[in-house]
């Protein structure tokens, strides 16, 4: 029996295989992000921006055995694919160990012979086993492939008590939030409180927002005339996810003072695993470190629960106040043109990089932005 390959290029058609594919995804893969109310959300946004969904699916008989979200364009003639969600989500392909090698050989060929893309550009947790396969089947196709390191991300392990965590850590670090605590006190009534799940959804979103508007992130949204997708999206695959998945959690937590909420930390539970979704907090009470408060406080109830490890989902310097410990990702580039990939690969490691981009940008900006990324 050999494999079927079908493409499912909106929301909708996706909706008919929920279930199969939810199912697929607890069993193959820990990431509660490739999760069909996800994954619905990231066809829809990214169709609206122009992108062409390409979410693959391979079965054997009735049984789906991979699943893939992909985008891809074309722009100045140059067909490239990529994934479907940012790689903060640490996307990856979901796959039946038993038919691993046989399913990214027709990945190959769908991408590089009947959609004929020249680059298909990845951004893949190290520890993929798909890395690996990939590059074998590359080398049998004559694809010309390469890797280079890409934005990580930090992870607490939760194996002792908070007391002993906290102890693990350096004077300063208890010094540091001792003087917030002490500041917000002085200030008036402060506290920490939870929403979760069968709360008021609306209500709870309401004061996501209004901090939202008074951070200084949207003081650059309004500047680009751009909207904080990367919540609306976090926010709606949740509230889905709630409904149709037992092992799937999702709380919001709010730092008040006098009642006025000053910072939020959304948290998506999995597997286990914590996931700092979304951070953010109101400017103008910047001096009492509203964001780092919060985080510590929820980092803290982490602790005294099931969760096994805590994930950052990034590397921003700040996330050192409490690991060092660093997940690395790989950004794997793909092409049947070795002259491109060369071009990309060592033209723009040299110092010259920027001024080709400069003049990039002024006469072909679509290919400054696309090279950019290779520096970036």
């Amino acid at each position: 029996m050999g494999v079927s390959v079908h493409v499912i290029s909106d929301s909708n058609a996706l909706s008919k295989i929920e279930s199969a594919w939810n199912a697929l995804t607890t069993k193959h893969s820990n990431n509660p992000f490739l999760l069909s109310g996800f994954v619905k959300q990231h066809m829809e946004f990214n169709h609206s921006k122009g992108w062409t969904p390409l979410v693959l699916t391979m079965s054997f008989g009735d049984k789906i055995v991979f699943a893939s979200l992909l985008k891809t364009g074309n722009k100045l003639g140059v067909r490239f694919a990529t994934f479907l969600s940012k790689s903060w989500l640490s996307p990856d392909f979901i796959v039946d160990n038993q038919y691993r090698e046989t399913c990214m050989e027709h990945l190959l060929d769908f991408l590089f012979n009947i959609l004929h893309c020249q680059i298909v550009d990845l951004i893949l947790p190290a520890e993929s086993p798909n890395l690996q396969v990939l590059k074998q089947k590359c080398k049998a196709k004559s694809i010309s492939f390469f890797t280079t390191p890409a934005i990580g991300h930090m992870i607490i392990p939760v194996n002792r008590t908070w007391d002993e965590f906290r102890n693990s850590r350096t004077r300063n670090f208890r010094k540091k939030f001792k003087k917030i605590e002490q500041n917000l006190s002085q200030a008036g009534l402060w506290k920490i409180t939870s929403a979760e799940k069968g709360s008021n959804q609306l209500g709870v979103v309401e004061k996501i927002f209004d901090v939202e508007k008074m951070s200084w992130k949207e003081e650059w949204r309004v500047r680009a005339g751009k909207k904080d997708t990367d919540l609306l999206i976090i926010l709606a695959g949740s509230q889905h996810m709630a409904e149709i998945e037992p092992s799937f959690k999702w709380d919001v937590w709010f730092l008040e003072l006098n009642n006025q909420t000053l910072a939020y930390c959304l948290v998506i539970q999995y597997k286990e695993v914590a996931y700092l979704a979304k951070t953010s907090y109101d400017k103008r009470y910047e001096g009492f470190s509203p964001g780092i408060c919060v985080l510590n406080a929820v980092i803290r109830e982490l602790f005294n629960g099931p969760t096994k490890k805590v994930d950052f989902l990034t590397e921003l310097p700040f996330i050192k106040i409490w690991t060092d410990l660093r997940m690395p990702r790989v950004r794997v580039v793909m092409s049947k043109s070795s002259a491109l990939l060369n071009f990309i690969r060592f033209t723009l490691s040299t110092k010259a990089a920027k001024g080709i981009l400069d003049s990039l940008s002024k006469k072909a900006p679509f290919i400054a932005k696309l090279l950019d990324s290779y520096i970036n």
